[in-house]
């Protein structure tokens, strides 16, 4: 698998699928969820809303991963990664991994050759930057899956050098 990385907004980056961090309701209010809804339109959020109800919980369980529609966005899916627990807010590198996990796995049911990932949990649980990307390629490097290319998305320059970094260690 190829590793790259994409400095700008997710819904600019170059995948077939864009991958949301977002909180156990899939509300898509902030951070890429956000972006994601803005620019895909409320379909996406429709499509999220209706995980949720159908789910029969209120909160989905941390960890998981659901693709949904992506709206008006150029991508065959929107793949929606709860990367906080529901009842504290906070993540972790085992949380982080099963995000990953099973964005790959969605994106290999959708026959995705490449995916769009942002740093899980950094916004909304307020990770440490550096631990989610060492989970995440830790996660990425021990993948299953037949995505031939991720891209690591960050917003802010001084991200991507952090990134740059951790990547050739």
């Amino acid at each position: 698998m190829r590793i790259t990385l994409f400095t700008g907004d997710i819904t600019d980056a170059p995948a077939e699928a864009i991958c949301t961090s977002t909180n156990a309701r899939l509300s898509l209010m902030m951070g890429t969820g956000g972006a994601v809804r803005e620019r895909g339109g409320f379909e996406v959020l429709r499509a999220c809303e209706k995980i949720v109800a159908e789910s029969g919980r209120g909160a989905l369980p941390a960890g998981t991963a659901y693709a949904t529609t992506a709206g008006s966005l150029p991508y065959k899916a929107a793949i929606h990664c709860i990367a906080s627990d529901p009842k504290t807010h906070l993540s972790s590198e085992a949380l982080i991994q099963r995000c990953v996990t099973n964005a790959l796995a969605r994106a290999d049911a959708l026959h995705c050759a490449s995916v769009a990932m942002p740093v899980f949990a950094t916004g909304h649980a307020r990770f440490k930057f550096e631990r989610a990307i060492e989970a995440m390629l830790a996660a990425l490097r021990a993948a299953a899956t037949q995505v031939e290319h991720v891209v690591i998305v960050v917003h802010e320059p001084r991200q991507a050098d952090d990134v740059r970094r951790i990547l050739a260690a």
